[in-house]
């Protein structure tokens, strides 16, 4: 028996009968939450340690896992660690200042060194959601004890969630999201060379993510290979049901009658706004009733559910008919058009051997997404021998969630030769 949790992108996760946030719980009361006295480096802020999985718990919790998803069970039998838990705080750049943002670091309990996985979650509008916060969470749990099998698990907040969740989180803004992530693993690098920190890196990075994740991790990705050298060397990636390309997913968004995850394109441009990349009001693209809600929606206190359930899953009533009919070409929706383009993520040649995983029937983000986004990366000259693309068949936003993520970590693992 099950029940389940919401996901962030409107799918559920499983949480097993057995037990374990009682337990999972009083590991958490008796471990140490001392604070490190460190000097600031150039990325570290602080960090501190949160609490201890056993290995005990840890292949317990695998068990139950594979009983109700067989597919994990190379997971559960390459288990090998106990699983130590840190809440880190570093520096990074938003807008044109440095702040503070934090996530999780999730470390095996032993002296060597390892590679290295960042994770990068999906769309939250809940403070209450994010990583750091919610670290019993069924979301990020399988990820905290994949490091079991012999990974550092990075699993940042972004800015706007955690220790900078008095800021509005700039959605698909890449830059932002692009120094979130690379800057954490350089944070995480500082944190390793402290006395009390037993792991190590090897060198060696795996990205991964879901759905906005997908989208960050691809961007992550160009940003390494093709910015400024960020000094990371990537092994592979996988990313989940993302929406690459914001132009395209915007215009479908906008050609339906009714959608079931409206929260989208007003966390969109509302973030925009906030960042200062856009200047026109809000009623410009929703219709007044739901323009006058958005800023309190997406103020940290409600779920994806509670945001979309405050909206309307009718484009014609939470757009304005003038979006709907001259988006694609009216001179008035030219600034909306850039940053969609400015924040879309497409192909190139890569170097990084690349997984897209999308689910056949997904249609909060169609996986023509993904599809497309294969052939550019062949046209581009990527070749099949790097890139790959898996649809999973009959599984859409939420349900493909956990096989993907059951089917990356294998593919990580079988790389590494585990």
């Amino acid at each position: 028996m099950k029940k389940y949790i919401k996901h962030p992108d409107s799918g559920t996760f499983p949480v097993f009968a057995s037990g374990w946030p009682v337990i999972l719980f009083l590991v958490l009361v008796v471990s140490c939450q001392q604070e490190s006295d460190e000097t600031r480096d150039n990325y570290l802020v602080n960090y501190r340690s949160l609490y201890e999985y056993p290995l005990e718990t840890v292949e317990s919790y695998l068990v139950d896992l594979v009983n109700e998803y067989p597919e994990a069970a190379n997971i559960k039998d390459k288990a090998l660690y106990g699983v130590q838990l840190y809440y880190m705080t570093y520096q990074t750049h938003y807008r044109d200042s440095v702040v503070t943002a934090s996530g999780l670091v999730c470390l095996p309990t032993s002296d060597e060194a390892f590679p290295v996985i960042s994770f990068q979650n999906g769309t939250n509008t809940s403070h209450a959601n994010a990583p750091t916060q919610d670290l019993l969470n069924m979301n990020y749990l399988m990820l905290e004890l994949m490091a079991s099998n012999g990974y550092i698990i990075l699993i940042p907040d972004y800015v706007g969630f955690g220790a900078s969740d008095n800021l509005l989180h700039p959605y698909y803004h890449r830059t932002t999201t692009n120094n979130a992530v690379i800057d954490m693993m350089h944070a995480f690098g500082e944190m390793s060379l402290k006395e009390n920190i037993r792991a190590a890196g090897n060198g060696k990075t795996y990205l991964m993510g879901y759905s906005q994740g997908g989208w960050a991790t691809l961007s992550v990705l160009d940003e390494i290979e093709n910015g400024e050298d960020a000094g990371i060397d990537v092994v592979a990636a996988s990313c989940g049901a993302g929406a690459y390309d914001l132009m395209t997913m915007a215009s479908y968004l906008l050609g339906l009658e009714t959608y079931d995850s409206p929260l989208y394109l007003p966390y969109f441009i509302y973030s925009q706004q906030d960042i200062g990349l856009l200047q026109e009001p809000l009623d410009k693209f929703f219709n007044s009733t739901y323009a006058a809600r958005i800023p309190e929606l997406f103020s940290g206190d409600y779920s994806n559910g509670q945001v979309n359930a405050q909206l309307t899953n009718q484009i014609a009533d939470l757009v304005t008919g003038s979006l709907i009919s001259s988006f694609q070409t009216g001179p008035e929706f030219s600034r909306l058009r850039e940053l969609l383009t400015e924040n879309t993520v497409g192909a190139w040649n890569t170097n990084t051997k690349l997984h897209l995983y999308h689910g056949s029937v997904d249609q909060t983000v169609p996986h023509e997404q993904s599809s497309e986004l294969y052939q550019d990366f062949i046209n581009a000259g990527a070749g099949t021998e790097k890139v790959s693309y898996y649809e999973l068949p009959g599984l859409d936003h939420g349900t493909g969630l956990l096989p993907w993520g059951i089917l990356t970590l294998d593919w990580f693992n079988e790389l590494e030769g585990k």
